[in-house]
């Protein structure tokens, strides 16, 4: 009869502990977690086991009180189911655990993947010859007019293609070092657009350290480039805002384009860039512990918003 309870109750303990706000990895904490746990299922374990066995037999013996159930078992009956209880939940998280690890590695060969596709993105886009053509034609308009110019604006590309290929292997970098790659970027952008774009960065301080995925807001920054500013005569805003609050980082991304157009699908619509962006979130960090969010009102342009979980470089440092 104890083991036909003790099936009854083992989805329940189950579910209790996937229920539980630690991470799977936190193997100790949860065996801590389950200490009062497990004195309390052995209670209710013999508890059901006597109320059973007594309603089945209700001629032979009288309904036991739950006090003199445990009064009763404490002779070596407790113990060993006490034990049971303790077989039952290692045994699940020994499987839950084998079983994360095997998801985390496809996880990881998925992430790896995506982090290639995307260097290898972001490589084509500032090696691509259109893009540098254009840059280079850009620096040759100020060679003669302006020599001080075309030698910034190279330094610019210099500095751009070695940031480019020093972090291309890299899934996570320091904001910072993000930011001046992004800085960079728009300086060219600006130049080619011969100052159409006006480029705002607002990172605040106490953010600069935090890790963000590797060329996250280039493919960001250089939509609302593409699709905020360059088809207008007009001067337009790029806008690249970073902030943290309780424990997110939040990035963004604002143009002040024509905006979306309607009908507008993320799902259907959005470009390899968006996509790619959307699914590293999701692999780096899960589905609960990011965002993605595209918003846009006709003629105030395009607004990215990205969350996801603040940890430093220190941190990083910690995990290895």
């Amino acid at each position: 009869m104890a083991w036909g309870v003790w099936a009854l109750l083992a989805p329940l303990i189950v579910g209790i502990d996937r229920w539980l706000p630690l991470s799977r990895e936190a193997i100790f904490k949860r065996f801590l977690v389950h200490i009062p746990l497990s004195l309390f299922f052995t209670a209710l374990n013999l508890y059901s086991d006597a109320l059973i066995t007594s309603l089945i037999n209700s001629r032979l013996r009288p309904v036991p009180t739950p006090y003199d159930v445990i009064r009763d078992s404490l002779g070596g009956m407790f113990q060993a189911r006490f034990v049971v209880y303790w077989v039952v939940l290692f045994a699940y998280i020994t499987l839950d655990y084998a079983s994360h690890l095997k998801e985390r590695e496809i996880r990881t060969a998925e992430l790896e993947h995506l982090v290639s596709e995307a260097r290898l993105g972001v490589l084509r886009a500032k090696l691509h010859p259109h893009f540098l053509f254009n840059t280079l034609n850009t620096i040759s308009a100020h060679v003669e007019r302006e020599p001080r110019t075309a030698r910034r604006l190279l330094e610019h590309l210099g500095e751009l293609l070695r940031l480019s290929l020093t972090h291309a292997e890299d899934q996570e970098i320091p904001l910072a070092q993000e930011v001046a790659f992004i800085e960079r970027y728009l300086e060219l952008q600006k130049a080619r657009l011969d100052d159409r774009l006006e480029a705002v960065v607002r990172v605040d301080a106490d953010v600069l350290d935090a890790m963000v995925p590797t060329f996250i807001l280039q493919p960001l920054v250089e939509n609302a480039i593409r699709h905020g500013t360059a088809p207008r005569l007009e001067q337009g805003q790029v806008e690249v805002r970073a902030w943290r609050t309780n424990g997110q980082l939040h990035l963004s991304v604002r143009d002040d384009g024509p905006g979306l157009p309607p009908g507008w699908d993320p799902k259907v619509s959005a470009g390899i860039g968006i996509s790619n962006t959307r699914e590293r979130l999701r692999h780096l960090y899960g589905d609960k512990k990011q965002k993605f969010e595209i918003s846009s009102d006709v003629g105030k342009g395009v607004r990215v918003d990205l969350s996801l979980p603040f940890h430093d470089s220190h941190d990083f440092d910690l995990a290895l």
